[in-house]
């Protein structure tokens, strides 16, 4: 599990097969403390109770990760800390379910997608310069070679009808889009747009 998450604490723990119950799993943690195989504290504000890391992954968090970097992942990935109840990410996280998808600038939560992009939250306004990078995802959703999705059909962005938001523009950059009455409706683009 500290190869798979790097760090471990009690709710984390709680995702996992009976076997990895937090009591027997924090016996064995606290031993390897004590052995100097990892180190325990508080990396991480707002996790309540002890939290244990590697010494690579300790490593890793000395170095900042870079500010402007873009990455997705699905809410149920492993490294997703959607799901865990913790009280200081209750707001800022959706439930942990498939078809739901984060987009990140750095630290940053920059867009949420819920049930497979029909309902978008944008964090970022809709003429942000980087908007094409974080709608990668749904290119993504797009065209994976796995059961790609033919459309995507957008009911909400940030609550209200799609088809009446300042992002169906950011939208028409990477994709083909048709707006109807309620919806907005993305297909692949088959041809190049230089967003600048």
């Amino acid at each position: 599990m500290l190869d798979r998450y790097g760090i471990l604490f009690r709710e984390l723990v709680a995702r996992e097969l009976p076997v990895f119950r937090w009591a027997g799993v924090f016996r064995s943690l606290r031993l390897m403390e004590l052995s100097g195989e990892i180190l325990a504290g508080c990396f991480f504000e707002g996790i309540p109770g002890p939290q244990f890391i590697s010494h690579r992954a300790f490593r890793e968090l000395q170095r900042a990760l870079p500010e402007q970097v873009i990455y997705w992942l699905n809410a149920t990935d492993p490294a997703s800390l959607c799901g865990l109840g913790l009280h200081s990410l209750r707001e800022e996280l959706p439930k942990r379910l498939v078809g739901t998808h984060l987009v990140y600038r750095g630290t940053d939560l920059v867009v949420i997608s819920e049930r497979l992009a029909k309902a978008l939250i944008f964090r970022v306004p809709p003429d942000d310069p980087r908007m094409a990078e974080y709608l990668g995802f749904l290119r993504h959703l797009l065209s994976r070679r796995f059961q790609p999705k033919r459309r995507l059909v957008i009911e909400t962005i940030n609550g209200e009808a799609a088809s009446r938001s300042p992002y169906v523009d950011a939208l028409r950059i990477c994709f083909d889009v048709l707006v109807d009455f309620k919806t907005v409706v993305l297909h692949k683009c088959f041809h190049h747009t230089d967003p600048s």
